[in-house]
């Protein structure tokens, strides 16, 4: 549309809003005065290509004296298909042809350029822009082109502070500025103060100022107010109901800059808005004004007049700009975000949570003494719970435990509950995981009722086994023991839990006497129980890392060239879960404990021999105390029942997992697929191929095999080393439909092709490409490898001698999931560096690399080391150029 025409004394038009500011167009004619736009001839001028895919004449410009409605056509028809074209060959003519641009044309042009992302042309039209204020005798069309090239920033700022500093002093020097629209004025200085501060800040401010402040007597014209700007939208209603002038928010965002750069005309910027009545009287009485911080008294007036107006987007910006710039949170500034954080939690959206997460952050890190109050901190963990934003919490939670100087809570009830399981499902974060079930231990923080069992069953899915038992224990007695006691769910995790660490427990034994019967090294690598779907597998054991990397199996403590990790017991969350309670010592650094992991290697074997029975005492009482809660047994409910067989079935008594199945068949209730697969699982375990013709019997018996039905085989097919069953069963499942493979399947089948026995191709590269295929497979579900997962991709890749991959491996599914104290963390990142030394020594990797990554993995003094002598021997690469070299000179 047509742009609005300036009179020659310089009045400006009725202002815009700021939804009405859209990108002017080429119109048919040119409301200014003077000569008529170019039209196209074929005089031998500029030549002009304009679409260079068609055939067509080459066109030149001239500017004719006399223009034909049809010439006005034609050109514009051109213009339509090359604006920038028809620009650049029009000006090319001179000053005189660039003085006569209208500024339809130069719109026109610079607007392609804006859509079309051509920053390399904005220089270009800066500089026309100042020759046309120059040189026309008319200051009018000089100005209206400046004031569309400062609309430009409102949609990409392509326009340098440079180039807008220099286009300021040129509207000064014509005495312009104070011509420019109230529109204009807005539109730049909000775009302007978007960009990151400089040295060229003062200077703008310094031109800008007298400019915004000179409409300050206009806002108290109420005739003004109510004829013009009414009309012409240069008003914004609040959510408060209050109209006020747009050019407000500039002048807040302008006092705001201007304290931070330490200016005093802040105060005078506040103070005649204060006269006018445009400062919230509650605002400045809500401020201790007796402060000699300017920067928190400008701020602390004009956020909460803004909070008064209903401007919450823009409190938020004000305060973001002030306090991610401060070096430290001075008392007064930090009640002023805890003010803003108890706002923004009553009615949150997405975005304010966004803020608040790093308004936190920023608290934490940088507050002056400053303590957040409890009921703020769990609010904001409800709120991010309530709006599906799990991360969030993770985060806050995380910078809670590094906080300087205060120990805050963990969420409360549901929240803490759906934390836990973000941390499994969905971060695979066992470390986080880890200080937060052993904070809720060691601050005896109370857990609701409704909550407790929930909690202790995602702890034991963790492998947190000493925190899990001392909740259990904690909850199993007093008058509400049965929110606990009687929880299935908590039943079948702690059992499958702790007769899991008590196989491996045996497995430790076993290693210590390699004569022991082979009835009893069935889970010399632990296991997992086959119907414990959600559990992950345990990770690579120290055998199968000293096998796959050529290194001897030891007991013996860790030493600094050691390279294989330590055999103590491993769990679902990466790390090795502990029974006795012993792996905690005194603070650490970050808050956290540091643990002494008591592995199998430090204990006796009369001490494993201990903690084995414990274990399995243990894991029979939680059992127990949850089938006495059901009795009597003929009048359970399926669901309790069928509870009942799960557990049975992890404590191998088959026999008593037999008796209620009869009950449920006595009882006359039909057993569905899940109760299938519960049998189906303890017949696996003893003969997978047995189990196998059991799925086939399956669909006679009018129950259709699921994934959890050929997962459990698979998994236990792959745990005895039947690898031609294996891919029977997988192709038996990829016929029947069943394409999704549950994660513990998955990371069964990578397990055991780290160990070699699920491929007949053995060979390490093949294991490692294997291992890569089911890392994909688990992706493309959406799953994220756990910790474990990624132990056994590393495993391959360093058998493989790909210390590349496994580094990615480590980076992507380990780092920072579990403690970096952990001796099989260290010794695991031990065995990557020293593969990336040999590879970058030997020439197969660049050193630039390899010093990356040992920086990363913790080896700063060998990635220095490696930065300084990496050129002290030629590499295999130079050896073999050099003896090429040497053959052809022969």
């Amino acid at each position: 549309m047509p742009a609005k025409q300036l009179d020659d004394a310089g009045a400006h038009p009725a202002d815009a809003s700021d939804s009405n500011a859209t990108p002017p167009h080429p119109i048919h004619s040119d409301s200014d005065s003077g000569p008529g736009p170019p039209i196209l001839t074929r005089e031998n001028t500029v030549c002009v290509d304009t679409a260079k895919e068609e055939t067509e004449p080459t066109y030149t410009v001239a500017l004719p004296s006399r223009k034909s409605p049809e010439e006005v056509e034609a050109f514009n028809e051109k213009f339509k298909k090359d604006p920038l074209g028809i620009y650049l060959a029009v000006r090319a003519g001179g000053v005189e042809a660039i003085t006569k641009i209208s500024s339809e044309i130069y719109s026109g042009a610079l607007w392609h350029c804006v859509y079309q992302n051509k920053p390399e042309h904005l220089a270009t039209f800066v500089k026309d822009a100042i020759v046309i204020l120059d040189e026309r005798p008319s200051k009018i069309r000089g100005r209206k082109i400046v004031e569309v090239l400062f609309s430009t920033v409102k949609f990409k700022r392509m326009l340098s502070k440079a180039d807008i500093i220099t286009l300021l002093r040129c509207l000064k020097r014509h005495d312009q500025l104070r011509f420019l629209s109230t529109f204009t004025r807005t539109t730049l200085t909000r775009a302007l103060l978007q960009y990151q501060p400089d040295k060229l800040d003062k200077e703008l401010l310094d031109l800008l100022l007298p400019i915004l402040m000179d409409k300050l007597p206009t806002l108290v014209d109420h005739k003004l107010v109510s004829q013009r700007w009414v009309s012409s939208d240069a008003l914004e209603s609040t959510a408060s109901g209050i109209a006020v002038p747009r050019i407000l928010w500039p002048l807040y965002r302008v006092a705001v800059r201007l304290a931070l750069l330490g200016d005093m005309r802040a105060t005078d910027l506040v103070a005649a808005l204060v006269d006018r009545q445009l400062i919230d009287s509650q605002a400045i009485q809500d401020t201790d004004l007796t402060s000699t911080d300017l920067v928190y008294v400008v701020l602390s007036v004009l956020l909460r007049s803004c909070l008064k107006y209903g401007w919450f987007t823009r409190a938020t910006t004000l305060l973001m700009t002030v306090v991610s710039t401060a070096k430290s949170i001075s008392p007064p500034l930090a009640l002023l975000v805890e003010d803003w954080l108890s706002r923004a939690l009553k009615h949150p959206r997405a975005e304010d949570l966004q803020s608040a997460s790093s308004m936190i952050d920023m608290l934490f890190r940088r507050g002056d003494g400053y303590v957040l109050p409890t009921d703020i901190l769990h609010r904001f963990y409800d709120a991010v719970f309530d709006h599906d934003m799990p991360e969030l919490a993770e985060t806050v939670y995380h910078l809670s435990r590094n906080a300087r100087d205060t120990s805050y809570p963990p969420p409360r009830n549901a929240s803490l509950v759906r934390l836990m399981v973000f941390l499994g499902t969905e971060s695979r974060n066992a470390q986080l995981a880890r200080l937060l079930v052993q904070q809720v231990v060691d601050d005896n923080i109370h857990l609701a009722r409704h909550v407790r069992a929930s909690f202790i069953a995602q702890s034991a899915i963790f492998g947190l086994a000493s925190p899990a038992r001392a909740l259990w224990e904690r909850y199993s007695a007093g008058p509400d023991a049965l929110y606990v006691v009687g929880n299935a769910s908590t039943m079948l995790r702690m059992v499958s839990l702790f007769s899991r660490v008590a196989d491996q427990t045996k497995a430790a034994v076993e290693r210590r006497h390699p004569a022991a019967p082979d009835a009893h090294r069935e889970n010399l690598e632990g296991s997992a129980s086959s119907d414990d779907q959600e559990a992950v597998y345990p990770p690579t054991s120290s055998r199968t890392l000293s096998k796959g990397l050529n290194l001897p199996a030891s007991d013996a403590p860790p030493s600094s060239e050691a390279t294989t990790p330590p055999p103590h017991p491993h769990s679902d969350s990466g790390e090795p879960p502990s029974s006795d309670g012993s792996d905690a010592s005194a603070e650490g650094k970050d808050g956290t404990r540091d643990r002494i992991f008591k592995g199998f290697d430090t204990l006796s074997y009369a001490e494993l021999l201990a903690r084995e029975a414990d274990l399995r005492a243990f894991a029979a009482r939680v059992y127990d105390a949850y089938r006495e809660t059901k009795l009597p047994l003929e009048s359970a409910t399926h669901y309790d029942l069928t509870s009942l067989a799960r557990g049975a079935s992890i404590l191998r008594r088959d026999s008593e997992a037999l008796d209620v199945f009869l009950l449920l068949k006595g009882r006359g209730m039909k057993m569905d697929t899940h109760d299938v697969n519960l049998a189906l699982g303890m017949v696996a375990r003893a003969d997978p191929a047995a189990g196998a013709r059991y799925i086939q019997k399956m669909g006679v018996s009018g129950v259709q095999p699921d994934a959890v039905s050929f997962g459990t085989v698979i998994h236990w097919a792959a745990h005895h080393g039947d690898a031609a069953l294996v891919r029977s069963l997988i192709r038996q499942a990829k016929d029947a439909g069943i394409e999704d493979l549950t994660f513990k399947t998955l990371a069964s089948l990578l397990h055991a092709t780290v160990s070699g026995r699920a491929s007949q191709d053995t060979s390490p590269q093949a294991r490692l490409k294997y291992a890569e295929v089911i890392v994909n497979m688990m992706l493309k579900r959406g799953v994220q490898p756990s910790p474990t997962v990624g132990w056994d991709c590393i495993i391959a890749a360093l058998t493989a001698h790909e210390p590349k991959k496994a580094f990615t491996f480590w980076r992507l599914y380990v780092q920072g999931k579990v403690d970096a104290r952990d001796n099989t963390q260290v010794r695991i990142r031990g065995s990557i560096a020293g593969q990336l030394r040999q590879h970058a020594q030997e020439g197969w990797l660049k050193p630039e690399a390899a010093t990356v990554m040992l920086y990363e993995l913790g080896f700063e003094n060998e990635a220095f080391r490696l930065a300084r002598h990496r050129r002290s021997r030629p590499s295999a690469a130079e050896l073999e150029a050099a003896d090429a070299g040497d053959a052809r000179k022969g």
